[in-house]
């Protein structure tokens, strides 16, 4: 009976229409989702191992058959990390000619190629649309896609969302605020989609000229704190629904529901893991790509950290979901600026001569802003103000995009001076730290 019952679930999956997308994620009990996801990481596995070089490698040094792996476990000690992909040729992971490449922003030095399909992508936008069908999004609405367009995947798989809807949608990249906020009334969009920064700037002119009326706002991209939510919420009278995911899993792989108590995660295309869980539950996300084709990803370490949530939302949807990203175990921190790591201003303060080996860099909040801040010890009385100067413009001229979302008003950037041995001597301080409050 399972087996029948999982059978007809998958056809309703592939193939039904979006509102009826959201009521089997209601309807589906917990084991049902668990059969469907192990049988397709099986054949993930054995497809896979026949066409992806990489992976197939792997299995073969590992001694692994592909046609005994019934569930991660399976596979020990056998993933693909962030590193591979950077390390490696894309041919190493390609298992079908691509028609599309995305890339991840790039800012620790080289970006992450992602490739897919045109289905791959149209796929998507389906589990994505039927997070929005749920969460309000209807025929009739107006939805605005403000995902900085480039080489990143969020705008087309939302574009891609919307038609699956049948919903208006003006996919723009990422304007200056100042520049959407003229059109906003105009085009009477009631459904904004942003990063969660530049809706923090949006929202302060909003707040100054007048708002419009907005039905749901999403998010996405950048870490949103309670007090931004708070903020941009209170502005526009409307709420603010996170979603989760990354270039490597193809866009979206979960979303709030209007309960906001965790990610809905799509366990239809993807089976999650947690590795080195501590005492609360808390380790790093591992994600299996089940549905593509193009460039698979078995066992994918994200480097987020994050847990389960093990009871079931009051909103009816069976799916699991994962609490909001505690942090990483790479020491990134997502902010106005884009995904910061500690190499980035380590380029950036190379040849600022006035200045000593110990330093940092610390992310803060003042009220609804980011702020990064350069605490540094000055030598040879060098003028405060010329190496100011001079790390501005070499963050201008090595890292342009960081400086155009400064440019935005996405952040704000500080320095805090200090003379010569203020700082702990004899062990390296953490470069990049984040004192925001939850």
């Amino acid at each position: 009976m399972l087996a029948k019952l999982r059978r007809f679930a998958e056809r309703a999956l592939i193939g039904d229409s979006v509102p009826a997308l959201v009521r089997w994620g209601k309807l589906v009990p917990p084991s049902l989702v668990r059969s469907i996801q192990l049988g397709a990481f099986g054949e993930m596995v054995r497809y896979a191992a026949r066409h992806q070089k990489f992976f197939g490698r792997k299995l073969r040094e590992k001694g692994i058959d592909p046609g005994r792996v019934r569930r991660p476990e399976d596979l020990g000690d056998v993933f693909t990390t962030p590193e591979d992909l950077l390390r490696l040729p894309p041919e190493d992971f390609l298992c079908r000619e691509p028609q599309v490449v995305f890339e991840t922003t790039g800012t620790s030095g080289s970006p992450k190629r992602v490739y897919f399909g045109y289905d791959e992508l149209e796929f998507a936008g389906r589990y994505e649309a039927a997070g929005l069908y749920q969460n309000g999004v209807r025929p009739g609405d107006r939805v605005v896609c403000t995902f900085d367009a480039g080489y990143w995947i969020s705008g087309w798989v939302s574009f891609f969302a919307c038609k699956q809807i049948g919903v208006f949608c003006s996919a723009i990249g990422k304007p200056r605020p100042e520049d959407f906020y003229s059109r906003l009334g105009g085009y009477r969009y009631n459904v904004i989609m942003a990063d969660p920064t530049w809706l923090v700037s949006l929202s302060e002119i909003a707040e100054k000229r007048g708002v419009y009326p907005i039905k749901v706002i999403f998010a996405a991209g950048d870490r949103m704190t309670r007090a931004y939510r708070d903020y941009v919420e209170r502005v526009w009278n409307a709420p603010v629904v996170l979603g989760y995911g990354s270039t490597e899993a193809g866009g979206g792989v979960g979303m709030e529901c209007l309960r906001r108590d965790g990610y809905h995660l799509d366990e239809f295309n993807f089976l999650f893991e947690t590795l080195d869980r501590d005492a609360n539950g808390y380790g790093e996300l591992v994600v299996t790509t089940l549905s593509r084709r193009t460039m698979p990803l078995v066992r994918y370490r994200t480097r987020d950290v994050t847990r389960f949530i093990e009871d079931r939302c009051a909103c009816g949807i069976t799916l699991r979901r994962v609490a909001p990203v505690k942090g990483r175990r790479d020491e990134m921190v997502v902010m106005g600026a884009g995904n910061m790591h500690p190499e980035i201003f380590e380029k950036v303060l190379d040849g600022v001569e006035g200045i000593s080996d110990v330093w940092q860099v610390a992310v803060r909040q003042e009220g609804v802003r980011d702020v990064l801040e350069f605490r540094l010890e000055l030598t040879n009385g060098v003028n405060p103000s010329a190496v100011e100067a001079l790390v501005r413009k070499n963050l201008e001229a090595r890292y342009p995009e960081v400086w155009a979302n400064h440019l935005c008003g996405m952040y704000r950037i500080d320095f805090r001076f200090s003379p010569p041995g203020t700082h702990e001597r004899g062990r390296k301080p953490k470069r990049l730290v984040d004192e925001r409050k939850e």
